[in-house]
């Protein structure tokens, strides 16, 4: 457990846009874009197609703060957007997140989850290609961590001995 602790840490360190496969950039853009008008995204997909990393990279680049869960969202630091990661889809449930977000001085909310939200928002679809499986074999490489299989289904994959598929 250590080791994938160890691989994630690395990954996250590593986030930037030079890491973005060609989806994750396409809704990256996708995003942004939307943002310049709405106030609320949907960031989902799948487990294992990279939307946390996609997280993970805008709040490098300070475009939005970054938590795991709904749980963990706090009063707004210097950012105006938050990025919630782990988001349910149900519509109870999103409202809640967003309602917190506002509270806690968010004007802007991206919330990642593995279904569409049934809520009227802005969707963005993650979908993982079979370049961005490549794409993402050789940014691992890089940091000197050997994918654990040749042909991934996801990119949970790539870096776990074990099926990671909820």
């Amino acid at each position: 457990m250590n080791q994938f602790i160890d691989i994630l840490n690395r990954i996250r360190q590593a986030a930037d846009l030079t890491w973005l496969t060609p989806s994750q950039q396409k809704a990256r853009e996708a995003i942004l874009e939307r943002l310049k008008f709405l106030d609320e995204v949907n960031l989902w997909g799948y487990p294992g197609t990279g939307k946390t990393f996609l997280g993970w990279v805008l709040q490098k680049e300070r475009i939005a703060d970054y938590v795991s869960e709904p749980k963990a969202i706090q009063p707004a630091f210097t950012l105006r957007a938050i990025v919630v990661d782990n988001a349910g889809w149900k519509r109870n449930e999103v409202r809640d997140i967003l309602h917190r977000a506002r509270h806690f001085g968010y004007h802007q909310s991206i919330l990642i989850t593995t279904e569409p939200v049934q809520e009227q928002m802005a969707t963005v679809e993650l979908i993982l290609t079979p370049e961005d499986k490549e794409w993402v074999a050789v940014n691992l490489r890089r940091i000197r961590v050997i994918p654990y299989r040749d042909a991934p289904e996801t990119l949970w994959d790539l870096i776990s001995p074990i099926d990671l598929r909820l």
